[in-house]
């Protein structure tokens, strides 16, 4: 019976440690395997950040996708400890060919996404420190893209930040409460922040969210708690447009191959 327990607890343990190394698995580094007529090419880089959970599978298939249909190509990857410190790995010469920057969090299971607004915001003053990055992109994916949201908000306005110049958020939730209830507390923080925006760098905020057949929801997040952030960006100078993918689950707006053409489209099309 002891050799049972020992068996199972080593199984257990095994499985974790296999969870683990899986989950930071990331894609390596790769050129771009041609240009295309129809992408803007720059060295802006474009940071991608998982959600709830999320780790390096949320983006690796996108990510080797986007390097060869040429839109643009990894370079590093940052990855964030439980402690909140950054790790770089990779070597990136700033050379106007799009380059990927994929963001890994050691600690992904958290209650809220307020730990995420910090390294975020901590990832974008290091590479203003160490590359010099003035200007980025961001694709978000759920509760990356809020955390991505309060950090232009909040802190945007900053002089040590680089300026954000396109956004795309997929199924990302903004104001979680439901209909008819006061806004979260979050939501009400962006609404008490929202003037600063009227003193950061204007970009673009490309709000993508899903429906399943005869529901207002991708099942995860419902279509009012992504579009709350229109009321966040009225009235400001940044240019913000919504999309709508029917029949698209949350999983499904990082993971098909359509869904990454309109990503494709939407940071570098001309």
């Amino acid at each position: 019976m002891a050799r049972k327990w020992q068996w199972l607890a080593a199984s257990i343990a095994g499985g974790w440690l296999g969870y683990r190394w899986i989950s930071r698995l990331a894609v390596a580094p790769q050129p771009l395997s041609r240009r295309r007529s129809d992408v803007v090419y720059a060295p802006t880089p474009t940071l991608f950040i998982p959600g709830w959970g999320g780790q390096a599978w949320t983006y690796n298939r996108l990510l080797r996708w986007l390097a060869q249909q040429g839109y643009a190509h990894k370079v590093l990857t940052i990855r964030v400890d439980r402690h909140g410190n950054r790790h770089f790995v990779g070597d990136w010469e700033t050379t106007a060919t799009n380059p990927l920057i994929q963001v890994l969090f050691d600690h992904s299971l958290t209650r809220d996404y307020q730990p995420q607004i910090r390294w975020i915001t901590a990832i974008l003053r290091d590479l203003h420190q160490r590359y010099g990055v003035t200007v980025y992109n961001l694709v978000g994916h759920s509760w990356g893209g809020s955390a991505a949201v309060h950090s232009l908000v909040l802190y945007g306005h900053q002089p040590d930040l680089p300026h954000l110049r396109r956004l795309v958020l997929l199924g990302t939730p903004v104001d979680e409460s439901q209909p008819g209830d006061h806004p979260d507390a979050a939501y009400e923080r962006l609404r008490a922040a929202r003037h600063q925006l009227r003193t950061s760098y204007r970009g673009q905020v490309i709000n993508v969210y899903g429906t399943l057949p005869g529901r207002l929801t991708d099942g995860s997040v419902p279509v009012h708690q992504a579009t709350a952030l229109r009321a966040i960006l009225a009235g400001s100078s940044w240019q913000y447009r919504e999309i709508h993918v029917p029949r698209t689950s949350h999983r499904q707006l990082h993971a098909l191959p359509r869904m990454w053409r309109l990503i494709g489209q939407a940071v570098w099309g001309d």
